[in-house]
């Protein structure tokens, strides 16, 4: 018997495939409709959108660049992007609707990984609630539907993150074949840690940062690893748990999670680096030493980038909207206007719900299987990286935190399911749902450039300590600076 299903888990139902189904069309709606509004490229799409042309036309006169324009990522995303400019022409609905279909397929991945992970605290009507309410917030996130209509790599970087954790669940879940025997099998019978391991490496190839929710997942895998075994004997204990979970898990696990998202990573450089593919890699001409090279490269950019830009904003900052982002801003007649910004109405209880998880795995006595364990590994994977590794790095922006919006609606989601049990539970959370759509009424003018009056639009912004140390006070947006101090309080214009 498999040590994870002593007992019955509850089973997917009709009401489950039309929740995914409801909150997959209305995530679909948001991010697809009048996609191709603004006309033109917009903050970083000048980057990437016309590299992207280039991979895939390689022509001046419709990308209107002669070379690339930036080498700092790799080119997975840059690829992915590609594909829509090589469908559907180099014009904006063709250069974002590569990242609106990653944007929409996330949200229902979240879905699949909400409901896989609720399953075993609760079962029913709250199951579905939970879930329901993980993968809505994210369908309606400010934050994630702004990168999911625009050009550029981070809405790309979450699917596959959120990817690589849903897979490395469904293997946790499995019905393993006992008689497996030998790395060999062992690594052939594990479909879905083979496509985390593609997640990982394609997280990677799309930016270095899809990287950080790699000890996550593989410290996930070892854990439960270790647990199978102990559950599968629990007289031997932990030692004899901890030997017979390597002798059975290292090698496949180092395959699957370790060997094969670099083959991917190397894979995502096809057709971009000249030279031999035949040859040692230190050797010059060969593609193995361009491509140490493009990292080398890299890794200098990064480390070495300096200078100050109007809209950064440091880590600790992000999930307190201390600064958003103007994509892009105009001022004739109407305002209209992109903000990168998160939902305050659904970021901040989402920092509370992240703190209350780990109370509530303390009172579970630390249960490996439950889903708290899951979304703080995530959580902490995605985001504290950025506060240890950032350094001295000025140039930071709320947007790197997108990836760890997922794990934030995961763990209101466990609310949201929890709540469902008791009555006054059931009004709070009809009070909340009611808060959320209404922040996002009020706000989506500013996340897809719909019409404001001046007026209007002043109500939105919140925050407006907007003075910066010698330089000009922002009053409006201005999406065409690059450099200079940021404001020193909090300023969302």
């Amino acid at each position: 018997m498999n040590a994870h299903r002593d007992v019955a888990l509850p089973r997917w139902t009709r009401l489950d495939t039309l929740a995914v189904a409801l909150v997959t069309v209305v995530a679909a709606a948001l991010r697809l409709l009048s996609l191709n509004r603004p006309t033109g490229l917009i903050f970083d799409e000048i980057f990437y959108a016309q590299d992207a042309c280039w991979y895939v036309a390689g022509s001046e006169a419709v990308c209107g660049i002669s070379d690339l324009v930036s080498r700092a990522h790799p080119p997975l995303g840059k690829w992915l992007i590609g594909s829509g400019i090589a469908v559907f022409g180099y014009q904006p609905f063709g250069w974002r609707i590569a990242v609106a279909v990653a944007g929409i397929a996330t949200v229902a991945l979240l879905h699949v990984l909400a409901w896989r992970l609720l399953r075993r605290v609760m079962g029913g009507t709250a199951l579905s609630v939970g879930a329901t309410a993980a993968s809505g917030l994210l369908a309606l996130d400010f934050l994630h539907l702004v990168q999911s209509r625009t050009a550029m790599l981070d809405s790309l970087i979450v699917l596959f993150v959120v990817g690589a954790v849903t897979a490395i669940v469904l293997d946790r879940d499995r019905s393993p074949r006992q008689d497996a025997r030998g790395w060999e099998r062992a690594a052939l019978g594990r479909p879905w840690r083979l496509a985390a391991g593609v997640c990982l490496g394609a997280a990677t190839a799309v930016k270095w940062s899809g990287a950080y929710v790699a000890p996550a997942v593989i410290g996930l895998v070892v854990a439960w690893a270790i647990l199978d075994r102990r559950r599968a004997d629990p007289e031997a204990g932990w030692g004899t748990a901890i030997r017979r979970a390597f002798r059975r898990e290292a090698l496949p696990t180092a395959l699957l999670l370790g060997l094969v998202p670099v083959l991917v990573y190397a894979a995502s450089y096809a057709g971009r680096m000249p030279g031999t593919p035949v040859g040692l890699p230190w050797e010059s001409g060969t593609v193995w030493r361009g491509i140490w090279d493009h990292q080398r490269a890299m890794l200098d950019f990064h480390t070495t980038l300096g200078g100050d830009h109007p809209y950064q904003s440091p880590p600790w900052s992000w999930p307190l909207l201390k600064r958003p982002v103007a994509f892009w801003f105009d001022a004739g007649g109407d305002y209209r206007e992109i903000l990168a910004m998160g939902n305050p109405v659904a970021w901040w209880p989402g920092l509370v719900a992240l703190l209350a998880m780990g109370v509530t795995w303390a009172r579970s006595g630390w249960n490996w299987l439950r889903p708290e364990l899951v979304i703080l590994a995530g959580a902490a994977a995605t985001y504290l990286p950025w506060l240890v590794l950032s350094g001295d790095r000025s140039q930071t922006f709320i947007w790197y935190f997108l990836p760890t919006v997922p794990f934030l609606c995961l763990a209101l989601g466990l609310v949201a399911a929890l709540a469902w049990s008791r009555t006054a539970g059931r009004v709070a959370l009809g009070l909340a749902t009611g808060a959320v759509l209404g922040s996002f009424l009020l706000f989506v003018p500013l996340l897809t450039a719909l019409p404001l009056t001046p007026d209007e639009w002043q109500t939105r912004m919140l925050f407006r300590d907007c003075e910066r140390p010698g330089s000009p006070t922002l009053v409006l947006p201005d999406d065409t600076i690059s450099e200079g101090p940021p404001p020193a309080g909090w300023c969302w214009i």
